[in-house]
């Protein structure tokens, strides 16, 4: 969920102050917290608080999946790549309404995008995240193995465009701007957070399009996407960076921070023009991985009680 948006919801609602609500940004951004466990740790509510507070907010309903048990031919109803490509959970069905939860509720256009490939209409309920993404990963798989089914789900619901060469850089801003690019690429830096990658790089070859991402120095790569993917994913990627989308014959250097898979994650972001259109590299900084535990220096006790000691006075 994006942080500013919750704080804004609280805010409206008298939960919290315009002041406090800056307080908690600023403790999410800085220690690398979600903003879940920033209001947590402030004091200002407990986790089911924080859940029922953004449905009241949105008009829905809360619900403790730990309370419920989902038939499996409810959770059929939705496909393995549709679920983990929108971290959606199908709950219930009522008539021809599919009451789902959503990782992140406060998006409007999931409810549309699911309403467009299933055909029925989407009721939209919150409940916490961890048991969203949890329920998915138990029922579904894991996500590591579902990029091709992802890229299949979205030919099938008519949602992959194909560029024709022409058309390249009048239609670049409004490809990189689509619904299904925009997921595209929120799954590819979803999976490569989740794998603990350090670089991510989009490569585009004279007749292939690769996506690699780098683990402990070893590249893994992806699936590929078809190679009419490359021009709208890199431009989404810039865009993201708040590049010049138009310009591709300088190298760019730019910077997206993003909230993903629950962890807030900076991407320094290179693009670089080759022969067969821009080579993009993110790297990544996720700060909820880097523990500033003193204890976790490994000096000894003496050293450790003297540091703390001197900060102390």
């Amino acid at each position: 969920m994006n942080s500013q948006q919750v704080l804004d919801l609280f805010v409206d609602q008298n939960v919290l102050q315009k002041t406090q609500a800056d307080d908690v940004l600023t403790e999410a951004q800085q220690n690398g917290k979600t903003i879940v466990q920033a209001m947590v740790d402030g004091g200002f509510m407990d986790e089911t608080g924080f859940y029922r507070s953004i449905a009241e907010g949105i008009g829905a309903e809360f619900i403790d999946l730990n309370d419920r048990e989902i038939a499996p031919e409810i959770m059929k109803i939705v496909p393995a790549g549709l679920a983990r490509l929108h971290r959606a959970l199908p709950v219930e069905l009522i008539d021809r309404t599919l009451r789902v939860a959503l990782a992140d509720p406060l998006e409007p256009r999931t409810p549309e995008d699911l309403r467009f490939a299933l055909g029925r209409d989407i009721e939209i309920v919150v409940a916490p995240i961890e048991q969203i993404e949890d329920r998915i990963r138990i029922f579904y798989g894991s996500d590591t193995s579902s990029m091709e089914e992802v890229l299949k789900q979205l030919g099938e619901v008519g949602e992959l465009m194909q560029l024709r060469p022409g058309d390249a850089a009048d239609g670049a801003e409004v490809e990189a701007s689509a619904t299904p690019i925009i997921r595209f690429v929120d799954l590819i830096l979803y999976q490569a957070i989740q794998d603990r990658a350090s670089d991510i790089h989009f490569e585009p070859f004279e007749n292939e399009f690769k996506i690699r991402y780098r683990v402990d120095g070893a590249l893994y790569e992806m699936a590929p996407p078809p190679r009419h993917l490359a021009l709208p994913v890199i431009s989404r990627v810039k865009v993201m960076a708040s590049m010049n989308i138009a310009e591709r014959r300088l190298p760019q250097d730019g910077r997206i921070q993003k909230n993903i898979a629950g962890r807030n994650v900076d991407l320094r972001v290179s693009t670089l023009p080759t022969q067969f259109g821009e080579s993009v590299v993110l790297r990544v900084l996720d700060r909820s991985t880097v523990n500033l535990d003193l204890e976790m220096l490994g000096t000894p006790k003496y050293v450790g009680d003297y540091i703390l000691e001197v900060i102390e006075r």
